[in-house]
């Protein structure tokens, strides 16, 4: 089993560095994705993920690296970094390293590094709700993977209505 992931986060000139050490995974996604979200709302911010010492990340981290490139990568604003070796491993399979807005080299940080705290998600509708996004996304990029991805986020949706129905 892959180790759990230590996140933090270190200010650069630019903006904020999210350091993902260990795997990435459902549990770490969301919280990454809304810290992301937020910094990247601020117009003179930018935002690099790296994953450098990534290990492994599962299906809905990836879609949740998807959902903030669509949202913000046209702004240039929005990067990954990870050296060849792991953006091979990480990316090469799913063709996402062909895809995601990635730089050769990370910002210098220029202050104090912090644990971003992992919390669970505020109720368990939201996290199916998260997941089955980061799956729809995935399936709407094709490739190999893309049934599986959609039949992931057709059963969550399913599972939303179901409890939805009075």
């Amino acid at each position: 089993m892959a180790q759990r992931a230590k996140i933090t986060v270190s200010r650069s000139p630019s903006g904020v560095i999210i350091q993902v050490s260990g795997a990435g995974t459902i549990s770490e996604s969301p919280v990454v994705h809304a810290f992301a979200d937020q910094v990247l709302g601020d117009r003179g911010q930018r935002v690099t993920i790296h994953l450098a010492s990534c290990t492994y990340m599962d299906s809905t981290f990836l879609g949740g690296l998807v959902s903030l490139f669509r949202r913000h990568g046209a702004s240039g604003r929005f990067a990954i970094f990870a050296p060849e070796p792991e953006r091979r491993s990480l990316f090469g399979v799913s063709r996402l390293d062909t895809i995601l807005p990635f730089v050769d080299d990370t910002p210098a940080a220029g202050g104090d590094i912090q644990p971003l705290e992992i919390a669970p998600p505020a109720s368990t509708d939201d996290m199916a709700r998260y997941v089955a996004d980061c799956h729809r996304l995935l399936a709407e990029l094709g490739g190999a993977e893309a049934p599986e991805f959609a039949r992931v986020a057709d059963a969550l949706a399913a599972d939303l209505e179901r409890n939805r129905r009075p």
